[in-house]
């Protein structure tokens, strides 16, 4: 037993310890498919990096043959770093990057069966123009429609949406479906009712107003998802 494994097999048992009952059965459970459900914070990359660290120790699979995937650039280096606590330096060996990453990669190296020579991620600029030939083609009704000032504001907003529905999974029909749940609630949500008399408002009339500036933000939000 090399002196590498003699630490790996110290490491994993010392961090495999530290895990309940349901995520030892996850790292364990090195053969075929396994889906752990579980929200932010709550131990998912220290399963990974344990289940990958269980992997090397008791098959005959190498650093090089692990491929982990992540969301976002931060997910990437995150597992590299626990990583390196469990397998030390092999840990830049297994394949780590993101589903965008290690899909661009399967691409590049194999253009011809794409039918292109070359292919590259649009440009920043490339990107803002896309966002304004989109705009441009919004009908004058448009909730995003502007005819004074920035016509174009709203490309930022449309870009974070975007990044929120990429990431999230979410479709139009669910963003529509959530923004009209929520704006059926607005008038029993207490920061849109008069606690108080107020000039010619008393107290449990409806703050109008501002009900219909959250209608026309949100609808802004629902106009961009079409």
């Amino acid at each position: 037993m090399s002196i590498n494994r003699e630490k790996l097999e110290i490491k994993f048992k010392e961090e495999f310890a530290k895990l309940n009952k349901n995520q030892q059965l996850a790292v364990d459970t090195i053969e075929g498919p396994v889906m752990v459900i579980a929200g932010p914070g709550t131990g998912k990359t220290q399963i990974l990096a344990s289940r990958i660290g269980k992997i090397l120790l008791e098959t005959d699979a190498t650093p090089e043959n692990v491929l982990c995937l992540t969301y976002t650039d931060a997910g990437a280096v995150a597992m590299r770093k626990r990583l390196l606590l469990f397998i030390g330096p092999d840990a830049y060996k297994v394949n780590i990057s993101t589903f965008h990453a290690f899909c661009n990669d399967v691409i590049q190296d194999n253009l011809s069966l794409f039918e292109k020579t070359a292919l590259d991620a649009v440009s920043d600029l490339e990107k803002i123009q896309f966002f304004k030939e989109l705009i441009d083609s919004f009908p004058k009704n448009h909730p995003l429609k502007r005819y004074r000032g920035d016509v174009y504001f709203e490309i930022n907003n449309l870009q974070s949406l975007f990044s929120n529905m990429k990431r999230e999974g979410w479709t139009p029909e669910f963003i529509n479906e959530r923004i009209d749940a929520y704006l059926a609630d607005l008038p029993s949500r207490d920061e849109f009712i008069y606690k108080r008399k107020y000039k010619e408002f008393n107290a449990g009339d409806l703050k109008q107003n501002k009900i219909d500036e959250e209608k026309e933000k949100d609808g802004k939000t629902a106009g961009s998802s079409w």
